[in-house]
């Protein structure tokens, strides 16, 4: 048994010298973080588009400071910043074409009609659930039926409805300014009635989709478009009695049951923006998927300050993202 021991123990010596040597096992290195971004200048340009002179006043004072140091709160340094106002779209899309200024904001409906346009960073809209169930900028319109026995019908078929059944229909839509209550529904119709438009519908024209949903909630319109916000906004008002308010303190339209049930979709456009964010296209940092993120998170942090930024966030965005309101301007 003794002699079994030895080469057991000698074994077991060597085994710890060897560990003992190794030493303790080094930490994983922590990856290195980026070089902050750096820009000697930036020079932010507003499409006036029928905004406030006070408002556009402010923003050329103010924005500049504002904008550099929510840039820096994004890991962004700039040197200069400076904000000018375009005396037209055209000519600012010419300045960031020509480098003669480094980022714009422009109309999104304005930037789809561009044969050339400049780099697309950004894109702003109102804001929808998204595939993973995430809320993005950016919005689909809804068509949808009213509770109506002929909106019933329509909801009802298989396929969806003909050309001739929707013809047939009363139509209630915002005015013609309204991208998701107006202009979606000839997109709709054009992509999906080979070609077909609004302009062969019987229509009747609200002020604001409280006066839409009214008329839908009392029968009098078989077919309205909406977009997801607004489904979500009058869900409590649709079924209160018109005694009662909902939280915003909005007169119930007293429907005997949900507002999804009653108003289903019987289809939908793609997502639909209201504002884009280009860069000069040799701007180099301008131009780094990292800038655009923080761009988008600037502007978010100062749209309550400055309203000329507009009403809704931005997010990335690519050029063909606004194909569809290509297709809407070419109508």
């Amino acid at each position: 048994m003794k002699k079994l021991m030895k080469p057991l123990s000698l074994a077991c010596a060597l085994l710890l010298l060897a560990l003992s040597a190794c030493g303790p096992a080094a930490p994983p290195e922590e990856p290195e973080a980026p070089e902050p971004l750096r820009l000697e200048r930036l020079n932010l340009e507003l499409s006036r588009n029928g905004l406030p002179p006070e408002a556009l006043a402010q923003a050329v004072r103010d924005l500049p400071q504002a904008l550099k140091s929510a840039l820096a709160d994004q890991g962004v340094a700039v040197e200069t910043a400076t904000v000018s106002v375009g005396a037209s779209v055209s000519a600012t899309v010419q300045a960031a074409k020509e480098g003669g200024v480094d980022a714009a904001i422009l109309p999104a409906e304005a930037f789809a009609a561009l044969e050339t346009p400049p780099r697309l960073i950004l894109a702003a809209g109102p804001v929808s659930p998204a595939e993973n169930g995430e809320d993005r900028p950016g919005a689909p319109a809804l068509i949808c039926a009213a509770p109506t026995e002929y909106g019933k019908m329509l909801a009802q078929q298989a396929g969806g409805p003909s050309w001739e059944d929707l013809a047939a229909a009363r139509w209630g839509v915002l005015e013609e300014g309204s991208l998701l209550g107006r202009q979606a529904v000839d997109l709709w119709l054009w992509d999906r009635y080979d070609g077909e438009t609004s302009a062969h519908l019987a229509l009747s024209v609200y002020d604001s989709y409280e006066d839409l949903l009214r008329a839908a909630a009392a029968e009098e319109i078989d077919v309205l478009p909406l977009w997801d916000g607004v489904r979500r906004d009058w869900a409590e008002a649709w079924t209160l009695a018109p005694s009662r308010t909902d939280e915003r303190g909005v007169r119930g339209l007293g429907r005997p049951a949900a507002l999804e049930r009653e108003l289903p979709v019987l289809g939908e456009t793609e997502r639909l923006y209201t504002s884009a964010a280009v860069v000069r296209e040799d701007g180099g940092v301008l131009t780094d998927s990292r800038f655009a993120a923080a761009l988008a998170a600037a502007l978010e942090s100062l749209r309550e300050a400055f309203p000329v930024l507009g009403p809704y966030p931005y997010a990335l965005a690519e050029d063909g993202d606004l194909d569809p309101q290509r297709r809407l301007a070419g109508l």
